[in-house]
């Protein structure tokens, strides 16, 4: 997977893995936005695409593809459940593909010109999420590979719709079933050790996908997320009804708060002082 760990591709194979509780060796290659890939890389995947998997000397890329081989490999281990019901399924991958599409036009374009599109894709998640028992899109009590094929790019959406153009998803009251989903994603350990933060997806999105178009209605949020005018210390405490929602699960607590800041400026020294 990428060294930085802000390809939405890896993380969602990487949740999988977690989810599923299967055994594996990691191996951290710089995305191509970062600079050129190792030599040994590209000798054993050409084409130098992130993520690719070795499983019994034979490389395999495309996210989907190493999700789908997980899945059968261990389809009665872990936690992640495996597919049950595969045409709707299908649908909602090819719906999630969708979502992506309209969330780029959007974020990605300038205006509002793609909100009414990615809004109207936003209600028809919210409703497939709302066809079944429990949060997943495929009920049950856990995850499946549907649930992950999502999450990493919903991840985005949320800080980057608000950053660049001042639409609030999560929390808005308009697709409670997502807000629901999200949550259930949340109380997952596996999840939160993968899960990323507003500030950090709106500085790594650009190296990936371009810079994101922002309108006027987007300004107030900017401020508050990149903190260039909306950081007063003391910072208010993080909680479930923040503009970054933080459930009691995922805070940890301001001592613990401090000894992991202290291990981020202590293993990042380097850069720190440079």
């Amino acid at each position: 997977r990428d060294a930085a760990a802000w390809c939405p591709y890896c993380q969602k194979v990487w949740l999988l893995l977690e989810e599923k509780q299967a055994p594996f060796r990691i191996e951290k290659i710089n995305m191509r936005s970062y600079g050129d890939k190792p030599e040994a890389f590209l000798k054993k995947n050409p084409r130098g695409l992130l993520p690719v998997v070795e499983i019994d000397g034979k490389m395999v890329s495309e996210s989907v593809v190493i999700m789908q081989i997980i899945d059968q490999m261990y389809a009665d281990e872990g936690e992640g459940e495996g597919l049950v019901d595969i045409p709707r399924a299908e649908k909602l991958m090819n719906l999630e593909r969708t979502l992506f599409g309209a969330w780029c036009s959007f974020v990605f374009q300038g205006g509002n010109g793609g909100k009414g599109a990615f809004e109207a894709t936003l209600d028809r998640v919210d409703e497939a999420l709302g066809e079944t028992k429990g949060s997943w899109f495929l009920g049950g009590s856990k995850p499946t590979l549907v649930d992950m094929q999502y999450i990493s790019h919903v991840e985005r959406m949320l800080p980057s719709a608000l950053y660049w153009k001042g639409l609030q998803i999560r929390g808005s009251g308009r697709w409670k079933n997502m807000d629901a989903w999200l949550e259930a994603f949340e109380e997952r350990p596996a999840y939160r050790a993968t899960k990323s933060d507003y500030y950090t997806h709106c500085m790594d999105i650009p190296p990936q996908y371009g810079p994101g178009q922002t309108v006027k209605e987007a300004a107030p949020f900017q401020k508050l997320i990149d903190g260039r005018e909306g950081w007063t210390l003391p910072l208010p405490p993080l909680t479930a009804t923040s503009l970054e929602p933080v459930l009691p699960s995922s805070n940890p607590g301001d001592e613990a708060a401090r000894h992991e800041a202290a291990l981020s400026l202590v293993t990042n020294h380097v850069a720190v002082t440079r």
